[in-house]
């Protein structure tokens, strides 16, 4: 049983996760551009946010966490539901839901740099007692990370990583399937690359995603996105791990085709996204208004794509696919607590002080076409594989 730093977490991945913690806040941030009418329209996206009940949160006492303001460090959970519910079976016929996904994001002091930590979803560790969906408790104990949505929703979800990691979330947001689609038909794609064809047919009563992409680059849809980032038999390993990169590789191809087609300057297409991400986000009440979004996206103006760091919680495998947490793990949610950068770095003459409230220097890892996943971190500048395929005439480069 191997130990295993994060995997190097290069290109893409669950698209619009990111985007709805730097992206989808910078999209609301137009807002204040857009005109009268333009913006009581934005405003009026803003019923069908879904607020939940967080009071079960405070059953225990929860970690400390710094006063809110627009430069403060602060952490927002990102949860994928795999909730079939509206997609009539297209999805196979599986009962409730769980966190497929789920990124820990901490944003530094100052809004300027944030690392992004995936959490394996068969990570075995004790999730939290919780108010179950039936409203009766439930009681600690050990299990898969994602039975926690499945037992108490994201608040059972965000409670568990609280009594785990010991980092306090501030808000959280939770996106579905359709949701997905709809954001990544709303800014007209998203590019991927393959160095081989990807074919991932739905076996009925045994899974499958559907994806079937040729080698090269791709323009993908919504309905082929979500096959892409949900395939896990037929592509590498078949683990969730492998999954896991491929999904932190989308969203950095997601966010950099945000900024070359102009999404800022283009009102037809942020107002498409808006829709799309409102008629889905589930949080908590603090968070669910157009206005508290707009303030958030506000506060992030500084943040760029080369400083958002992509890590997977430092892991070995403990047997049956489960996934354990290693040490290593316990310095990264200090790190994170103490609004350090991660990885640690050893600090210099020049480094900046301790108590100084500066942004820290996130370090990122600029991925190269011969790279192999043995970093820890990887930053959304650029991808192993859009470095090996040739534009425009769809093969890849030997």
């Amino acid at each position: 049983m191997g130990k295993h730093r994060a995997p190097d977490m290069k290109s893409p991945t669950h698209p619009w996760l990111r985007k709805v913690t730097a992206g989808v806040s910078i999209l609301i941030l137009i807002a204040t551009s857009l005109g009268g009418g333009a913006v009581y329209a934005i405003n009026g996206l803003g019923k069908n946010i879904v607020a939940l009940d967080t009071s079960d949160l405070n059953i225990q006492d929860r970690p400390a966490t710094v006063v809110q303001t627009d430069t403060s460090a602060t952490n927002i959970l990102i949860m994928g539901s795999d909730s079939r519910a509206g997609t009539n079976g297209s999805y196979g016929n599986v009962d409730g839901a769980r966190s497929d996904t789920t990124l820990l994001v901490h944003v530094y002091q100052g809004r300027e740099a944030a690392t992004v930590v995936s959490i394996p979803r068969d990570s075995f560790v004790e999730i939290a007692g919780c108010k179950m969906l039936n409203g009766e408790n439930s009681l600690p104990y050990k299990t898969k990370f994602n039975a926690a949505f499945s037992i108490g929703g994201p608040v059972c979800a965000v409670k568990s990583v609280e009594k785990l990691t010991k980092v306090r979330i501030n808000n959280f947001v939770v996106v579905d399937f359709e949701a997905f689609k709809k954001v990544v038909d709303a800014i007209g794609g998203v590019e991927v690359c393959l160095t081989s064809p990807a074919y991932d047919p739905v076996i009925p009563g045994q899974g499958g995603s559907g994806l079937d992409l040729p080698a090269g680059y791709s323009t993908i849809s919504g309905e082929q996105a979500l096959a892409f980032v949900r395939a896990r038999e037929s592509l590498g390993d078949g683990s969730d791990l492998s999954r896991i990169t491929r999904q932190q590789e989308f969203i950095g191809s997601m966010i950099r085709g945000m900024t070359d087609k102009g999404l800022l300057t283009n009102p037809g297409m942020i107002y498409r996204v808006l829709s799309a991400v409102t008629s889905s986000i589930t949080t908590n009440s603090e968070f669910a208004s157009i206005a508290a979004l707009q303030d958030f996206a506000l506060s992030l103006g500084s943040l760029k794509p080369s400083k958002i760091n992509f890590v997977t919680t430092p892991y070995e495998m403990v047997g049956k696919g489960n996934v354990g947490w290693t040490s290593e793990a316990d310095e990264l949610w200090t790190a994170i607590r103490m609004d350090q950068p991660w990885p640690l770095v050893t600090p210099s003459p020049s480094s900046t002080p301790a108590n100084s409230t500066s942004t820290p220097s996130v370090p990122v890892v600029a991925p190269s076409a011969s790279a192999t996943p043995s970093a820890s971190s990887t930053s959304t500048e650029g991808t192993a594989a859009a470095a090996t395929c040739t534009k425009g005439n769809n093969r890849v480069k030997k």
